[in-house]
C-alpha cells in the first residue's frame, strides 16, 4: 500500500522556517539589533521580497540600542552569520541594510532529498535555511559591490 506521506508531500512543496527559529541561534545583542532595525522609523518592509530595507548607520543603530558601536557592529555581524541581515554597499549610494522579516522557504526539487528534508529534525531544517540565506546574501552583496 502506498503511503501518501512517503514522499514528504508534494514535490517542490516548500517548508517555511520562521525567522524566530533562526533568530534563536543568534546572541542576545543580535536579537536586540534585529528588533531595533525592524522597528526603526527608516525601515520599510517590502512584501514582495520579505525583507525590510533601511538606510541606518551602525552608529545610529548603537545609539538606538543604547550600546557602544563595537557591540552594534558585532550584532550586525551575528545577524549576517545567520543570514537575517545583508548589507548592500552600492557604489555612489548610501549603504542599505536589509533585514529578513518573512519566513524562509526551504525545499529541494529532487524528490528523495525533499522527502528527507521534510522528515529531518527542526534544527537541521533551520541549519538549511541559514545556509540558504547566507549563500543568497553573499551573492547579492558581491553583486552590489561590483556594480
Amino acid at each position: 500500500m502506498h503511503d501518501p506521506n512517503c514522499d514528504g508531500g508534494e514535490f517542490g512543496a516548500e517548508l517555511p522556517i520562521a525567522v524566530e527559529d533562526i533568530l534563536g541561534r543568534a546572541p542576545e545583542r543580535a536579537r536586540l539589533a534585529y528588533t531595533s532595525l525592524v522597528t526603526n522609523a527608516e525601515s520599510h518592509y517590502d512584501g514582495d521580497t520579505g525583507w525590510s530595507c533601511a538606510y541606518i548607520t551602525q552608529q545610529r543603530l548603537s545609539e538606538d540600542m543604547f550600546v557602544c558601536l563595537r557591540t552594534a557592529t558585532r550584532a550586525i555581524r551575528d545577524l549576517r552569520d545567520v543570514g537575517l541581515v545583508r548589507v548592500l554597499a552600492w557604489p555612489g549610494a548610501r549603504t542599505e541594510t536589509q533585514v529578513r522579516i518573512d519566513s524562509v522557504d526551504i525545499s529541494s526539487p529532487f524528490g528523495p532529498v525533499h522527502a528527507a528534508l521534510m522528515r529531518s529534525p527542526k534544527q537541521h531544517q533551520v541549519d538549511k535555511a541559514i545556509a540558504q540565506l547566507v549563500a543568497q546574501n553573499r551573492e547579492l552583496e558581491a553583486l552590489a559591490s561590483n556594480v
